[in-house]
């Protein structure tokens, strides 16, 4: 094997990186796709792609088993958005089968108290499609950034669902959907806020339109990593932002790097958050090939290409991105929190789309990540 400067770096990488025993149990179910946060000592998780309307908590000064709560009232979602503000735990959009079978995207809002043990639906509903969008709490107020055009979204899915069974319509329709640029998906733009105290929604100025990306706060700090441009097609583009009397300034990050002698075609579902200072990031699924197809001129730019799900962690400091070595299995779609230094990683989905039940950390620190 040629030994390039690429493998002589990945090798060096993996000199960093420290497994250890899982220190949390196992979820009762697999989930992906779903939510969760983080309230004092307690993680939330729930909803997702597998159907369920659960939601379970866990204690993480006693992790030793994971508590079924009072199921969700707005019936089995996928992809809905989640934040906390004073002890409660709030539930946004995400998209579940309408009355005909299809899906579709709801813009419904629910509050949970850990106290009471209770649900209550909000008298508000999000002002964008948020299918797709990421949240990050700060202060009183939940950011949300990204998130799909409801219009569109429930087009393609209404469209399918009178098609039936006719391929010839199936195609036509994906054809016609794919054959899209990304401005003409109208992904949201703005950077969204609500504050619960007010029961309002504040447009916070430019955001980035995107499906799938980690969005984190941390501070004053905002982090963007990566996500869907537009259905089937990522990018590799990062950016940070920072709290400020003008509202949030940007600015551009370096791409996320190439591993493996690889490009990088960016990633949606990646999981990550702040350890120590640093930000590290891993897994994500991606269409290798789609962004050189884009380049080529072709809109539908994951046509012919495999989704695949990748493990490789990297970690930010000192304005550059690091390779610092590799998860223990490909993962995507999971639910990413904080808590301490640490980054729990719970559930998600890997190779061919299979829900995750595993409990794992990440943290950084002296040069080495360390997953337990």
């Amino acid at each position: 094997m040629k030994f390039t400067k690429t493998v002589l770096f990945s090798v060096l990488a993996m000199t960093a990186f420290v497994a250890r025993a899982a220190q949390y149990p196992d979820l009762p179910e697999g989930i992906k796709s779903g939510t969760g946060a983080v309230i004092g000592d307690t993680v939330y998780v729930g909803l997702g792609g597998t159907g369920t309307i659960k939601f379970y908590s866990l204690d993480l000064k006693d992790p030793k088993a994971w508590k079924e709560i009072a199921k969700f009232p707005g019936g089995d979602r996928n992809q809905p958005v989640s934040g906390v503000v004073d002890g409660k735990l709030y539930i946004f959009g995400g998209y579940q089968k309408n009355a005909k079978g299809a899906l579709n995207l709801v813009n419904d809002a629910y509050s949970y108290d850990p106290v009471t043990n209770t649900w209550t639906k909000l008298p508000t509903r999000s002002p964008r499609g948020l299918v797709g969008a990421a949240g990050a709490s700060h202060g009183d107020k939940i950011y949300i950034l990204g998130g799909s055009n409801i219009n569109i979204f429930d087009g393609i899915f209404d469209d399918l669902a009178t098609a039936g069974d006719d391929k010839a319509k199936q195609d036509a329709i994906l054809e016609a959907y794919y054959d899209q640029a990304p401005a003409d998906y109208f992904f949201t733009t703005e950077l969204l806020s609500y504050q619960p105290s007010s029961n309002k929604w504040t447009n916070e100025g430019p955001g980035y339109p995107r499906a799938g990306a980690m969005f984190s706060i941390d501070g004053d700090k905002l982090m963007v990593v990566n996500g869907e441009i537009k259905p089937g097609l990522r990018t590799a583009t990062t950016y940070q932002g920072k709290f400020g009397k003008n509202g949030v300034e940007w600015k551009q990050l370096p791409d996320l790097p190439g591993v493996k002698n690889q490009a990088q075609d960016g990633l949606a579902g990646a999981m990550g958050g702040y350890s120590n200072g640093h930000y590290i990031v891993t897994g994500g699924a991606n269409f290798p090939g789609s962004v050189k197809q884009f380049k080529d001129g072709m809109n539908w730019a994951h046509k012919g290409l495999t989704k695949t799900y990748h493990n490789d962690i990297y970690e930010f400091s000192n304005g550059k991105w690091n390779v610092v070595g590799e998860y223990p299995i490909n993962i995507a779609y999971g639910v990413a929190v904080n808590y301490g230094d640490k980054v729990l990683m719970i559930g998600g989905e890997t190779d061919g789309g299979k829900a995750l039940t595993e409990v794992k950390s990440m943290s950084f620190n002296n040069g080495k990540v360390v997953v337990e």
